[in-house]
């Protein structure tokens, strides 16, 4: 039984982007075993943790808005769970956020992903009428390279929004080439990459393309259509608990060995 689910929100910062989605996954696994969380394991004869990302973070891209949801067998304190965590963190993974979710064991999806691209630094424009007609397109088919094959896939099922961006720091006057703010949505059917939809504005093939810097700033999830309503989230009575130093979480320590003794950060 779930006793308590928290969603963690970090940032990937530009110096790991381009680890792989597999690895980031590894690095949160390890961190959460670090941090001593009491970790909801999965049935059968390869226990894991239950930690779900709501989607692959692409290769290549930093993030200030990541997300992993974690179900617990025990219940913490949110805050006691960010002090473990922002301890064991990897260098260029950082915490921004923990907060309690609804214990049910539906995992919610991603709604809107919002991804920067820097297109000034790449010295790239693209021409103002290009953006109004990509959007006005009712499809946008573009051919993606897999390992051994060609899928078609259409851009436009998933393309939400498209707006030129000038840097905050850099008057808009001085600044010709502003950078590109896309906003997509994932299903079932996919989703629009960012360079994909660049190659698209620009009639640029994609190898052409790769020393584009993405950062994906922000993601909004939902429930899938169709989940129970969810009950509110009522203040827990008990005291936050910490992890008996003789408890382990698991017999399985090759995945979620509990560390010796809660981590203090203190100096």
């Amino acid at each position: 039984m779930i006793q308590q689910k928290v969603e963690i929100r970090f940032q990937k910062s530009e110096a790991v982007r381009f680890i792989s989605h597999h690895d980031l996954m590894r690095a949160m696994m390890r961190a959460v075993r670090r941090a001593g969380l009491p970790v909801r394991l999965t049935e059968g004869f390869n226990p894991r943790p239950r930690i779900v990302f709501p989607v692959a973070l692409e290769l290549g891209v930093a993030s200030l808005d990541e997300v992993a949801e974690i179900e617990f067998n025990q219940w913490l304190d949110t805050q006691e769970v960010s002090r473990r965590l922002a301890c064991v963190l990897p260098p260029g993974l950082v915490l921004k956020e923990v907060r309690e979710m609804p214990p049910l064991r539906a995992g919610r999806i991603p709604d809107r992903i919002h991804y920067l691209l820097h297109l000034r630094e790449a010295g790239i424009q693209i021409p103002t009428t290009a953006i109004p007609a990509l959007l006005q397109a009712a499809t946008l088919p573009f051919k993606r390279q897999r390992e051994k094959r060609v899928q078609s896939v259409d851009l436009r099922l998933a393309l939400l929004e498209l707006n030129h961006v000038t840097p905050p720091d850099q008057p808009e006057a001085a600044n010709p080439l502003p950078d590109l703010e896309l906003v997509v949505r994932p299903s079932q059917n996919g989703s629009a990459r960012p360079l994909e939809v660049l190659s698209l504005l620009t009639g640029l093939p994609l190898e052409e393309l790769r020393r584009v810097r993405v950062t994906k700033t922000r993601m909004d999830l939902c429930f899938p259509p169709g989940t129970p309503e969810h009950p509110e989230l009522q203040p827990n009575p008990r005291e936050p608990q910490t992890l008996d130093t003789d408890e382990t979480l698991d017999p399985d320590e090759t995945l979620m060995e509990a560390a010796a003794n809660p981590l203090d950060c203190q100096e």
